[in-house]
């Protein structure tokens, strides 16, 4: 038998899949889903469904090696690139929580019983878990244990943000006890960030949700290790072994996002819909502090200091052009670039597009955006439709650490600013003189100080501070 990692030979795929109750089991988990085959090559066209046995034989026939579906269900999932608002072709959605280590696969498994525990303690009893078929485990509850509405609002149309809310609610909860267990592995390095120590930096909960968002469907081969993604009663998670997702050594035995019984997640989805209101409230309170930072600098940020995710989107791209544009416009303009140099780059990530804007429908953004008085930065990077569903969002861990591009941009422009002043005089008494003198406004870069200091002067009803 073949080695973790050594895909098996083309017909033995095939032989898998053809199985007939394994046949069946696809046709029924893509029920109402959008579909989406790997084949050696990549993806298949989306979207695509499994609608009949046959369906399913003509993937694997065609050479698809592993199948992932969308946690959303559709009236009609062909339908979903004919229609202008996806939430009129939603029916329901799944929540499925994908948890990822690279370190340690028993890191993973204690990551997994961590999430199952906490399912349990909100009142929730039918929870499906699977191996994810490399480094960690997908754990899922069925969308018809939650409530129809949730807050006055419809379950099916909260669709990504309570989603996201869910796995950020269920993420604040076990950061401690996270923790904990990272460090008990020898990961303590590896949680540190600006911000102090972050587990998920080792152990992910994966909240990038968007629109269209996939799974690897229950026993599809992981397309890596070529291991199956095998379902497993939660009471087996610790003692569960990547031997048992071989292909050889598959049984039928359980189901995935089956058994539900409803309005067992109610709990759940009211406890994550009042964080996602108190999280809002609390950036309501420091959108303001946040404006500060973003006063336009005397001297543009050079490119070096620019985010991964903003590069991303400055090579050019294949979808989200017009997000893309609105994007980099209030970016560069932001980080203190002049007009001219803002159309120049503008014009240039154009031609680099996998289809350029049109021309007419450049110039006027450019136009609308010059007449603008005010400096607004971009989203941030958790602003719904933008980085990832746009899927340029590279999240390091620097980006992680701070809320939008630009914060990224003036902190990596500061930090280098320090560090060459560092190696002359005394930084200690050089920062306290950028506080300003006449409203002790404190500044880390110089150009920022400049420039505030010569507005309190001009204003005559600013009183020097003695």
């Amino acid at each position: 038998m073949g080695e973790i990692g050594e895909k098996p030979q083309d017909w033995k795929i095939r032989q898998y899949y053809e199985q007939d109750e394994l046949v069946e089991i696809f046709v029924e988990t893509a029920q109402y889903r959008e579909v989406a085959p790997t084949y050696p090559n990549g993806y298949g066209k989306r979207p695509d469904a499994i609608n009949f046995p046959g369906d399913f034989l003509d993937f694997v026939n065609n050479g698809a090696v592993a199948f992932h579906s969308s946690v959303e269900r559709w009236r009609n999932p062909l339908l979903i690139d004919n229609v202008s608002n996806l939430d009129d072709l939603r029916e329901n959605w799944d929540m499925v929580i994908d948890i990822d280590c690279d370190e340690s696969f028993e890191l993973s498994k204690e990551a997994a019983l961590l999430v199952v525990e906490e399912l349990r303690q909100h009142g929730i009893n039918n929870i499906s878990v699977k191996f994810s078929g490399n480094r960690g485990f997908h754990i899922g509850v069925r969308g018809e244990a939650f409530p129809e509405e949730v807050g006055g609002e419809s379950f099916t149309d909260l669709y990504p943000n309570l989603g996201r809310g869910i796995v950020d609610y269920i993420r604040k909860n076990l950061k401690e006890e996270l923790t904990q267990k990272v460090e008990e592995y020898g990961f303590k390095e590896d949680m540190q960030t600006d911000n102090g120590l972050d587990p998920y930096q080792v152990a992910d909960l994966e909240n990038d949700w968007g629109q269209r968002h996939l799974f690897r469907m229950p026993y599809s081969l992981h397309d890596g290790s070529w291991l199956v993604s095998k379902p497993i009663e939660p009471e087996n998670i610790e003692g569960f072994e990547k031997e048992e997702a071989k292909m050889e050594n598959i049984e039928f035995e359980h189901s995935f996002l089956k058994e539900y019984e409803e309005n067992e997640a109610a709990n759940l989805a009211i406890q994550a819909m009042d964080f996602i209101e108190e999280r809002r409230e609390e950036k309501k309170e420091k959108r303001f502090d946040d404006d500060k930072e973003f006063e336009r600098p005397d001297s543009a940020v050079p490119e070096k200091y620019f985010p991964p995710t903003i590069n991303n989107i400055l090579e050019g791209l294949d979808d989200g052009r017009k997000r893309g544009l609105f994007i980099l416009i209030n970016f560069l303009r932001c980080v203190g670039y002049g007009w001219s140099e803002i159309e120049q780059k503008i014009w240039e990530w154009n031609d680099r597009n996998k289809e350029a804007l049109r021309e007419a429908y450049v110039k006027s953004q450019l136009n609308w955006h010059r007449n603008r008085e005010e400096d607004v930065p971009p989203p941030n990077y958790d602003s719904n439709g933008y980085y990832k569903d746009m899927q340029v969002y590279e999240g390091t861990r620097k980006e992680e650490d701070v809320p939008n591009p630009v914060s990224y941009a003036f902190k990596e422009a500061r930090k280098s600013d320090n560090e060459e002043f560092s190696g002359s005089g005394d930084t200690e008494d050089e920062e306290k003189d950028l506080e300003c003198p006449y409203c002790g406004k404190e500044y880390e870069m110089e150009s920022y100080y400049k420039k505030h200091v010569q507005k309190c002067d001009s204003e005559g009803d600013v009183k020097k501070i003695s």
